[in-house]
């Protein structure tokens, strides 16, 4: 019984404090360009994409928020520049595929989040969420 409860607190406990690690640093643009883990990069996405994954659908953001929808099309595109050009060997042709779709949707959110275009926003990040989901299930 002890053992049973044990297990179900620890599950609960990795629940809530999230599925990815953090990444080790904050990294520069520049810096995840030269990652050389598959698994840091996937870690520094998630840290800056997921929060904002959950403000999908918000009618209107704030001017922070759009600052931060901008950091994040600037960090995606350069995760996804890493992943194509220094991942995407030995792997499914996919991969790549996901990865330049993943580069062009940060692209259109940098785009959306500096004509302040709540809706574009909106769509740009349900449109990554979904490249995410489909690369995992068929990558992972």
């Amino acid at each position: 019984m002890r053992s049973r409860m044990l297990a179900l607190g620890a599950g609960l406990l990795l629940a809530t404090a999230g599925c990815v690690p953090k990444p080790k640093q904050a990294y520069s643009t520049d810096q995840i360009k030269q990652l050389e883990s598959l698994e840091e990069l996937m870690r520094v996405q998630a840290e800056a994409a997921d929060p904002l994954f959950a403000r999908i659908g918000q009618p209107a953001y704030t001017d922070a928020e759009y600052a931060r929808l901008e950091q994040l099309g600037q960090k995606l595109a350069a995760t996804s520049e890493a992943m194509a050009s220094r991942f995407s060997q030995n792997r499914p042709p996919s991969f790549s595929t996901y990865a330049k779709r993943l580069g062009e949707q940060a692209g259109e959110l940098l785009g959306a989040a500096q004509a302040k275009d709540a809706a574009k926003a909106s769509t740009t990040l349900t449109g990554m969420r979904e490249t995410c989901k489909t690369c995992h299930k068929e990558h992972r």
